[in-house]
Formats: C-alpha cells, sequence, structure tokens
C-alpha cells in the first residue's frame, strides 16, 4: 500500500527528473536559455569557450554512457518508472530498475563536488533520481507504509 507522502515525492521526482533530463539533452546540441544555464547559474565554461558550465557538461565525453547521451537514458528510465507506477509494479522491480540511474547520479554528483562545479540542471536530475530510489527503496522494505 503506497502513502500519500511517498506517491506525491514519486511523481515529483519523475516530473523534475523528467524537466532535468530533457533541458540536458536539449543543452548537449543546442544552446539553453541563460537563467537556465547562465554564469549565475552554472558558473562560466573553460578557456573562454562562450559557454557556460551546464552547457560545457553536457557535451562532455561523461555526458553519455557508450555514445547514449545520460539525459536520454534518464528519460528512458523516468518512462519505465512512470509506466510500473501507473501499472502498479512491485516496488522491489522498481527499485531495482532505478538502481543504474542512481548508481551514475553518485558518481556524477561526486565528480562535479570533487571538480567544484556547478549545474542546477545536473543536480536536479542526481537529486531526483536519489529520491527515486530511496523512496521505492523504503516501498520495498516498508510494503505498509
Amino acid at each position: 500500500m503506497t502513502v500519500a507522502w511517498e506517491v506525491g515525492v514519486l511523481w515529483g521526482a519523475l516530473g523534475a527528473g523528467g524537466a532535468a533530463a530533457l533541458a540536458a539533452l536539449y543543452g548537449r546540441y543546442r544552446d539553453l536559455p541563460a537563467f537556465l544555464t547562465g554564469a549565475v547559474a552554472c558558473g562560466t565554461g573553460p578557456g573562454g569557450s562562450g559557454l557556460s558550465v551546464c552547457e560545457t557538461l553536457f557535451r562532455t565525453p561523461r555526458a553519455a554512457l557508450l555514445g547514449v547521451p545520460n539525459a536520454l537514458l534518464g528519460l528512458l528510465l523516468y518512462g519505465l518508472l512512470a509506466v510500473g507506477l501507473l501499472r502498479n509494479w512491485p516496488a522491489w522491480f522498481l527499485c531495482l530498475a532505478a538502481t543504474p540511474g542512481f548508481a551514475m547520479s553518485v558518481f556524477l554528483g561526486a565528480s562535479l563536488l570533487r571538480r567544484n562545479l556547478r549545474c542546477r540542471i545536473c543536480w536536479a536530475g542526481h537529486i531526483a533520481n536519489a529520491l527515486l530510489w530511496l523512496t521505492l527503496g523504503f516501498q520495498m522494505l516498508h510494503p505498509d507504509g
């Protein structure tokens, strides 16, 4: 039995993560509006490239896994989890499905911290992945809420 706070966290995280993934995917190929990725939000990019840190991050090799953009993988994950929630798939399966996204977020988030980089869009996706994984894990361990 899912309780209201779990539903709110899961759907909120799916919405925030999906929006972040869409923005990151768009930013991989085109310039995003300055209020999302400008110097105030993300800092300035390396070597006077004219790009913000966020735009630079979206276009680095770390922004893709085996050539597939991380943001696209995120959108696929969020779609799978949304279908699973609507169809009442077991929490253990949804948590298992969310684990690779959470693991990538831990790795990439640690990289952002080590390199002292700011990227609001990146952090929105990483926090969404953490909330999804933790909430689904809680559901799995406490099925009665």
